[in-house]
């Protein structure tokens, strides 16, 4: 039966009805234009790893009102969609952008963090000319940002941050060139935030401005490190923006920035500028910028002093002005100021004087860093230290004396406690962090320090829990007993101590499984308890270098990525099962008694093998045969064994090789020519071999390029040499060693650094060089069969510092070319046929500290000027026809003798050698022993 309701009988009936038709035009669903395209849009997703299993369930064509739908925001209204987030889908490939412009009331679009692989933004966008926020971050885009945006007048905030293309051999970023950021921006007078971190921005002939009078925030990071961001001299004006509150320019090193003096209660409350081409003195005016809490100026090459008037900034959090060239004390605060600080970073300056107690009472201080400095003095003794909020403390690499001060062990809230490489002394009981229960990462190492640690039989229960501890040259003699009880220890360095006996079986179990890192080198360890086949640690790292152990090789874990048992007396066969571990990155056997053959499998571990050093063992037969494809050993040393046979080709596939020694060995082959093709190759040690015959032209047409060692010494290699080949060598022919760096290799586990080490004759004398400086730079051909001139070629190669071409069968003069070599130091030609006057060119070397011209047919007066009269007679002696001081001939005297002609001087020379044999007799051997020697 069907009611009727007359509305005159019943009022109620009109409210109830007006109120459903307004809550029908207020629920309006969506448009259905808008749910066409978004249904489309969809049907063209692709997505990783099939994401798309469990993405975006409400849209479907089932729910027709796209309104309900996730990620979508309606008006109420008119049911037209305005926003729209799509971020973080996992979206690969291109998405329907017809479709998405066809949503022309958005006012608020989202698709970051998907992958779009590679294109440039699409045309379109100024359709959505509603838009207020517009977020194109991480996306891949790449190319030109196009000039359309700038029709987006509406807009409040535009990322289009981090995007970054790798089309298969470099990074690709969006750019403002052409049309510039100025003529991009222009007419966005709404803007308040414009991100545009790795955008390769062009400043240089542009003109900057940016009439963005409601602009809060930019960000303009650089992607460090590469090469994407700001270009040029960035603008003062920027800075003084109205309302501008955050801005952050960091990692630009190729812009150059000049702060303005700024005006009383600037609105600026962040100001990062770090690892950009900022430098000079911190301005006073900072102190205006009343509402300040992050200043950010790490590594801007600041100079000068620490300005009074940071500590005006009551506003600042978080200060960062670490690794620059600032010099003065630390100011001292009266601790009514910096109240809200919580982070002070002045590492890595040249900061002196002691460090102001008032530090370490700042109320809200949590992380404290003066790592690096010239801080000296002690650390005295403050109240409430309890209180302090702090959490992080470096101190470590400064000049700090006396005991560490008690209050270190009252901050209870403590985490990080770092105090190594100073000059602390005294004992240390480790009982004293007992109290200090979040502390979980502790650095004692490298002070005048006495750790002590309780009796053998303390457990120590309430002992903190670490992760980190590192004791490294802290007088211990045995084994901590407490390390037993640490559960969660990954990094545990006991190097450089006393201790002594065997290695306990307890230590391979601490941390239960969580151990990552163990450094017991040089201690005078025996052995290991019992001695272990196999370690069953899951280890990254492993250590015991420089010990006295003795037996075979303990054999690592699968897991070892750096393992070094250098300088014991450990022998046997190698151990094949060694290979079993894949990612090992370091292995360092040198200084041992190892014999036998060397395992192919070495040389196809895997890619992640960058040093092998076997040096001084007693391996014999060939060499490896077997570096396969893709081989990346950066670092190879087998020098000081038995190892016989040719340099195997297979070695031209480590295209990564950086150092090669493969001296004091057997071998025999010519020179391998086909090394030079190696364009990283820095390091090249064949000496006391039998490598022969001659060094012919190179078949690359740039060997070598960045050879810096060279030692051919003490081979049979003969003929002339190829002056083309020293023509290549652009690393030695380089001034500038302003940028030279330490060839060695970082280990991503605690930054563990291999350092290389080479033995060369330098000054006369057997050297390890244990720091290679890519601007060390030795050629060493001595004790050769190498005949004819020294090569005019040999003087281009300008920073070369040591040039060894003694006991060889060179003619000829010496090259005046050699004056270039202004930066050698020690000159050694002797033992030669080399003729003619000596030049006086060579004066001009003024950091020569060694020179050795003996034993050759030179004539003439013995240059006068400068080094020249610091050399004695042994650097001229045996040589006939020279004359004048350091020798007793008198230059005079020789004008009236006869002339020397070179057959006069060679049949002298060999009358000489005669006398000498008779002189010496049955003694002879002697001489030769000690020649020898």
């Amino acid at each position: 039966m069907a009611l009727f309701f007359s509305s005159k009988n019943n009022p109620a009936f009109l409210v109830l009805f007006f109120l459903s038709s307004l809550l029908f035009l207020t629920t309006q669903q969506c448009n259905h234009h808008h749910f066409s395209a978004l249904l489309h849009l969809k049907h063209r997703f692709h997505f990783i790893d099939d994401y798309s299993l469990s993405t975006l369930p409400s849209w479907n064509s089932n729910n027709t009102d796209c309104c309900s739908w996730e990620r979508i925001t309606c008006d109420g209204p008119t049911g037209h969609v305005i926003s729209l987030d799509l971020s973080e889908l996992y979206i690969s490939g291109r998405i329907d952008f017809e479709s998405l412009f066809r949503l022309r009331s958005l006012q608020k679009l989202n698709l970051a963090y998907n992958e779009f692989d590679g294109s440039p933004i699409p045309s379109g966008f100024d359709q959505l000319t509603s838009l207020t926020h517009l977020n194109l971050s991480r996306l891949s885009f790449y190319g030109q940002i196009p000039l359309e945006i700038s029709r987006l007048t509406t807009l409040v905030s535009l990322d289009l941050s981090r995007n970054e293309y790798w089309n298969g051999s470099s990074f690709e970023n969006l750019k403002l060139e052409n049309p510039s950021i100025g003529a991009v921006v222009q007419n966005l007078s709404n803007l308040s935030e414009l991100y545009l971190d790795w955008v390769h921005i062009l400043l240089q002939g542009q003109t900057l401005d940016l009439p963005l009078p409601n602009l809060r925030k930019l960000s303009l990071q650089d992607c460090l490190p590469s090469d994407c961001g700001l270009h040029g001299k960035f603008p003062e004006s920027v800075f003084q923006l109205p309302n501008l509150q955050i801005i952050d320019i960091s990692g630009n090193p190729l812009v150059a920035i000049n702060l303005p003096e700024f005006p009383q209660n600037n609105t600026l409350q962040q100001l990062i500028l770090s690892y950009t081409g900022f430098s000079g003195k911190l301005l006073d005016s900072l102190s205006n910028l009343k509402f300040l809490t992050h200043l950010g100026l790490r590594n801007c090459n600041l100079s000068g002093s620490l300005p009074s008037s940071l500590l005006n900034l009551t506003k600042l959090q978080y200060l960062d002005l670490s690794f620059n060239k600032l010099s003065g004390p630390i100011p001292s605060s009266n601790g009514n100021e910096l109240l809200n600080l919580k982070v002070i970073r002045l590492s890595n300056n040249l900061l002196n004087g002691t460090i102001p107690l008032s530090l370490f009472s700042l109320p809200s201080l949590h992380t404290l860093d003066l790592t690096g400095n010239q801080l000296s003095g002690q650390l005295g003794e403050f109240h409430n230290a309890s209180s302090s909020q702090l959490q992080i403390l470096y101190l470590d690499s400064n000049k700090l004396q006396g005991m560490i001060p008690r209050f270190i062990f009252q901050l209870t809230k403590l985490q990080l406690l770092y105090l190594s490489s100073n000059n602390f002394s005294g004992v240390v009981e480790l009982g004293l962090f007992q109290n200090l229960k979040n502390l979980y990462h502790l650095d004692l190492s490298d002070n005048n320090l006495s750790v002590q640690y309780g009796s053998g039989n303390s457990t120590f229960v309430s002992f903190p829990q670490f992760q980190s501890l590192l004791l490294r040259a802290c007088n211990i003699s045995t084994f901590p007993n407490f390390l037993r009880n640490q559960l969660q220890l990954s990094e545990l360095d006991l190097s450089n101590n006393k201790i002594g006996g065997e290695i306990p079986k307890w230590i391979w179990e601490v941390g239960y499984g969580s151990l990552n890192s163990l450094n017991l080198s040089h201690n005078v360890l025996q052995g290991t308890e019992p001695s272990p086949h196999l370690l069953l640690s899951d280890l990254s790292i492993l250590d015991i270098s420089s010990n006295k152990l003795e037996g075979s090789l303990p054999i690592p874990p699968p897991s070892i990525l750096f393992f070094s048992v250098s300088n014991n007396s450990l022998g046997g066969e190698f151990p094949r099962s060694v290979c079993n571990a894949t990612s090992l990155t370091v292995l360092d056997l040198s200084h041992n008694h190892f014999i036998g053959q060397i395992p192919p499998c070495l040389g196809e571990i895997g890619d992640a093998l960058c040093v092998l050093n076997l040096q001084g063992n007693a391996f014999n037969g060939t060499l490896l045969q077997t570096f396969k494809e893709g081989c990346n050993i950066q670092t190879l040393d087998l020098s000081g064994n038995q190892l016989e046979g040719q340099v195997p080709r297979s070695l031209a596939n480590c295209k990564m090789l950086e150092l090669l020694n493969l001296g004091n060995n057997q071998m025999n082959d010519t020179f391998p020519l086909w090394l030079g093709a190696l364009s990283q190759l820095r390091v090249l040690v064949l000496r006391s071999n039998q490598f022969h015959g001659t060094i012919r032209h190179p078949l690359t047409n740039h060997p070598f390029p960045l050879l810096q060692i060279f030692d051919l010494s003490f081979n049979s290699f003969e003929g002339n040499l190829p002056s083309n080949m020293f023509k290549s060598w652009k690393a030695m022919m380089e001034d500038d060693k302003s940028q030279s760096l330490v060839l060695g290799k970082m280990i991503n586990i605690s930054s563990i650094y291999y350092q290389n080490k080479v033995s060369v004759v330098n000054k006369g004398l057997m050297m390890e060089v244990v720091k290679i400086l890519t601007a060390f730079t030795v050629v060493d051909l001595s004790k050769n069969k190498f005949h004819g001139n020294i090569p005019k070629s040999i003087g281009d190669l300008k920073s070369l510092l040591v040039l060894n071409m003694s006991n060889n069968g060179l003619t000829g003069g010496i090259p005046t070319s050699l004056q270039n070599l202004r930066d050698l130091e020690s000159l050694d030609l002797s033992h030669n046929k080399l003729s003619g006057e000596i030049p006086w060119q060579l004066t001009e070397l003024t950091f020569l500290a060694v020179l050795n011209l003996s034993q050759n047919f030179l004539v003439g007066k013995i240059p006068q000027n400068q080094q020249f009269l610091t050399f004695n007679n042994e650097s001229f002696k045996d040589n006939l026809g020279l004359c004048g001081p350091p020798l007793s001939k008198n230059c005079e005297d020789a004008e009236n003798a006869p002339p020397f002609t070179l057959s006069t001087l060679q049949s002298e020379r060999k009358y000489d050698w005669e006398l000498m044999w008779i002189g010496f007799g049955v003694g002879h051997g002697l001489f030769l022993v000690f020649a020898a020697t």
